[in-house]
């Protein structure tokens, strides 16, 4: 999680290892995942904000929704 200094609005934070990345090339489906995320605005589906890259990281910088993470959510009901 990450917090937005100027309005203290709450963010998720994925961050891709760029190497893991083309070492186990899965280069496309990233492109593709991040291409779909940028276009779709549903209520059920966390919005993604902003793509920013270094030479070793990808960042996302999506909605942060607090409640744990859905896998465990299913698995414990």
């Amino acid at each position: 999680m990450a917090i937005n200094s100027r309005d203290n609005k709450e963010y998720a934070i994925k961050i891709l290892d760029i190497n893991k990345i083309i070492k186990e090339n899965l280069d496309k489906n990233i492109e593709k995942e991040v291409a779909l995320m940028k276009k779709i605005s549903h209520p059920y589906i966390v919005k993604l904000f902003e793509v920013m890259t270094t030479n070793q990281k990808i960042l996302l910088v999506m909605e942060y929704i607090d409640g744990g993470d859905l896998f465990d959510a299913i698995s414990n009901n």
